[in-house]
């Protein structure tokens, strides 16, 4: 985890790559409607244009962003945008990004979203991003999913393709889940700390010694750091199925 951390944040350091990060990002999204909502008739995803002309590893030239900062929520309601809608959005996009582009903001605090006339939202700053395969992808939604249907079966049993061939209680893993489960089940994210919850789990994987793959560790900051700003739009707002389908 440490390692993939010091890599992160050496390409940081390269601006002309968040700039081909940003540029990818944006070819993604570049179709992406909200399904969950279709009176929409601009993209709702904006992410800035670079300019390369004048972009290198030093200097990176992009699109003004002209929108209300993450942080000013006084100026979302005094606009009238809808923070239910943006915190659906929110949700929705960084979904896409993680399952089904598997390159997703890594970093999507307050000061790098940008909320616009029509409910749409900016992200910008694509310095940190994290990167999940196929594979990977796959595991997290079984996982995510058994966590939601409350089935600790399914749950376990991604933890234990984590752990490859190191030999575990298998029964007392599923024990442990079904009571990890219950614990939060029917919460609101307003009454979730998300990251004594992904603590928990990380307790869970080192209890039974099993091993969290590094490449989840950007994934895990990213929940953490999304915590707020969710809770900030909508406390009453829980991703679950039918709120970010």
């Amino acid at each position: 985890m440490v390692r993939q951390f010091a890599r992160s944040l050496h390409r940081e350091l390269d601006l002309a790559n968040e700039g081909r990060q940003s540029d990818r990002i944006a070819a993604n999204f570049r179709d992406w409607r909200d399904t969950g909502h279709t009176g929409d008739i601009e993209p709702p995803i904006v992410i800035p244009r670079i300019h390369w002309p004048w972009t290198r590893e030093r200097v990176c030239v992009q699109d003004r962003v002209n929108g209300i900062a993450g942080r000013r929520l006084d100026l979302v309601d005094a606009a009238g945008l809808d923070r239910k809608l943006l915190a659906r959005r929110g949700a929705r996009a960084v979904l896409k990004m993680i399952v089904t582009d598997g390159l997703f903001h890594a970093d999507p605090h307050a000061g790098n979203v940008f909320y616009l006339s029509g409910n749409r939202i900016a992200f910008i700053d694509f310095g940190m991003v994290g990167r999940l395969s196929a594979a990977r992808r796959d595991e997290l939604i079984r996982l995510l999913v058994g966590l939601v249907q409350r089935d600790p079966q399914a749950v376990a049993d991604v933890m234990l393709d984590w752990a490859g061939e190191h030999a575990t209680d298998e029964e007392g893993l599923v024990m442990d889940l079904q009571a990890f489960v219950d614990t939060y089940h029917g919460l609101t994210l307003q009454q979730i700390n998300l990251a004594a919850m992904l603590g928990e789990l990380t307790a869970l994987l080192r209890q039974h010694h099993l091993a969290l793959p590094a490449d989840l560790a950007l994934l895990f900051k990213s929940f953490i750091t999304l915590e707020g700003m969710g809770r900030s739009l909508d406390g009453n707002f829980n991703i679950d199925r039918k709120s970010v389908v």
